[in-house]
């Protein structure tokens, strides 16, 4: 690391001769690679801009001029470019530097951003108020399968405001890139501009690894008046070569779950259901690996539809497909479904069709941040009419669900973590609609009341109180919505303890004190434990859970206390 040593800020790079900043580039992808295969993270899409990254901060003046990334998980060259190299080794750790650009933590980071086809909309905001300085958008071409992308290409066409975005064109999103923008651009890469028939400007085709004439194309651009395009062509993965060969396997690293994982399970199941059922479709918004539907690509391709980073259209597209007497399953992680929330509210649960909405990453999600936790999914679903929210309790759980699903009449969600499956149940009764699950029962005087993962670390603590002579029941309620009316009947009178991984609008806890507070029922205790609706910063699941409550131990202290 003999040039990036001498790195501490971005005007350090400019003193570089073109052939150091070819060495610059090879030490941070260097770094990137080892801290990324030891802390998880996004290896594949970082590699890839390592020379643009470098040209970059070599050309522009930042934090004069805003760089803005769309998604956000390609800044780690960034982030060390720009003072952070010696808290790299820190990255996706507990009060260490974020994954994402976060303004708290760096001036160079204009916006937090974790989600994507967002950037050209900053840009156009940021133009409108005349900020001192270029205006830079770094977009991948996955990212211009999102709707919000042309929404913002159209305003920035009639700004007369210079804007200078960069379609960085790895041929990839986070799973192989799909539809029609992804074959436009294979026509581009061999004739030409895009944007022709617009009067915008666009440098063509230009090496995403070759430094120098990066260089001279940027320069062009910071020197131009008006709004420019410039189509850099890079490999992601880049300069690793197990990365290069399988960039969707490297997009995102982790260490091995020892355990099969929610997602898995989806995965299997989808493929047995299937088997025996030609309505079922899968839909996912490029998320084919991410939602563990790549088995269900290869036997099913005709049945997966993957409509690209457009989550909005994946949902009333499904909806479609639910009139025309298709079954769909529709997996998207938690934080992405909240892009959808109308489409889920006026196409699907007003017309009460048919669609499944398979939740992954709900719950709390570690290492991704405040941009990817999976929180608000009850609230916001909650608030929808015709909407049934279950929460499965293991593998065996989520089999049962997904089953039961394909022959329900109306939209239902099912909420699971990442993670891996920490519990197998030896007790799985029949599901009936809106119906919980009596997991430990001996009449006690105090019951505990939870679901989901969550529910695992609620039997620990049984198991604890009970050694401490507290005699507690445990309750399954799987169904989040609708209420058990019945079993909340069979338990007037006691404490009740619930503890929920979700915020606490429209929770369980929720629900039950509106009931007990409409009914003036004075025999009934109720305790709640939710997620405090607030960001949670990078951190272990287990450190967010210690922190909100949510572990065994909190449980046991909190039930005490009240006791």
């Amino acid at each position: 690391m003999q040039i990036l040593d001498k790195i501490k800020l971005p005007e350090d790079i400019k003193k570089l001769s073109v052939e150091e900043l070819e060495f610059l580039a090879d030490d941070l992808r260097n770094v990137i690679t080892k801290c990324t295969l030891a802390n998880g993270g996004h290896l594949a899409s970082n590699l890839g801009v390592v020379d643009l990254t470098c040209a970059l901060n070599y050309v522009f003046d930042f934090p004069k001029d805003k760089l803005i990334f769309d998604v956000g998980h390609q800044c780690y060259a960034h982030k060390i470019l720009t003072g952070r190299l010696n808290e790299f080794n820190t990255l996706r750790q507990k009060d260490g530097l974020n994954g994402f650009p976060k303004r708290e933590e760096s001036e160079y980071d204009t916006v937090n951003s974790g989600h994507a086809s967002t950037a050209l909309s900053i840009a156009c905001g940021m133009a409108r108020g005349n900020i001192d300085g270029n205006i830079i958008c770094l977009i991948g071409d996955g990212a211009m399968t999102g709707g919000l992308f042309f929404e913002a290409l159209n305003d920035a066409l009639t700004l007369n405001k210079k804007i200078i975005f960069i379609i960085n064109d790895n041929n990839m999103s986070i799973s192989d890139n799909v539809g029609f923008i992804n074959e436009y651009l294979k026509i581009v890469r061999k004739y030409g501009n895009e944007f022709s028939f617009l009067d915008i400007e666009m440098l063509n085709n230009i090496d995403g690894h070759n430094i120098s004439d990066l260089m001279g194309k940027l320069k062009y651009a910071k020197n131009s008046q008006k709004t420019l395009v410039l189509h850099v062509v890079t490999k992601k993965g880049k300069g690793f070569e197990e990365a290069e060969l399988n960039p969707s396997k490297y997009h995102s690293v982790g260490k091995e779950n020892a355990k099969p994982t929610y997602c898995q399970v989806f995965g299997e199941t989808m493929i047995d259901l299937a088997d025996k059922n030609d309505k079922i479709y899968a839909v996912t918004a490029a998320m084919t690996d991410g939602t563990g539907l790549s088995g269900f690509a290869q036997k099913y391709p005709q049945r997966l539809v993957d409509v690209g980073i457009a989550e909005g259209h994946a949902v009333t597209m499904s909806a479609g497909l639910a009139l025309a007497g298709k079954k769909p399953f529709v997996a998207i992680y938690s934080t992405f479904l909240q892009r959808a929330y109308d489409n889920v509210l006026h196409d699907v649960c007003l017309n009460k069709l048919p669609v499944v909405f398979c939740i992954d990453r709900a719950g709390f999600v570690g290492g991704d941040g405040e941009t990817h936790q999976g929180l608000y999914d009850v609230a916001y679903l909650g608030a929808t009419p015709n909407m049934t929210i279950f929460a499965p309790k293991d593998g065996e759980e989520l089999k049962n669900i997904l089953t039961w699903a394909q022959n329900f009449d109306a939209p239902i969600a099912i909420r699971y973590p990442k993670n891996e499956i920490s519990k197998d149940y030896n007790l799985h009764t029949a599901i009936k609609y809106g119906k919980w699950e009596k997991i430990e029962y001996s009449d006690s005087h105090t019951v505990l009341i939870s679901n989901g993962e969550t529910l695992s670390a609620v039997c620990e603590s049984a198991q604890i109180l009970k050694s401490q002579g507290i005699s507690v029941d445990v309750i399954n309620a799987r169904f989040i919505r609708p209420y058990d009316e019945e079993m909340l009947e069979s338990l007037r009178g006691k404490k009740l303890f619930f503890f929920e991984e979700y915020v606490m609008q429209n929770s369980l806890y929720s629900q039950t004190l509106e009931k007990i507070n409409k009914e003036q029922d004075k025999t009934t205790q109720i305790y709640g434990v939710n997620i405090p609706n607030k960001t949670y910063a990078v951190a272990t699941r287990k450190e967010l859970l210690r922190e909100v409550g949510l572990d065994s131990q909190s449980i046991v202290e909190f039930v005490k206390s009240k006791l």
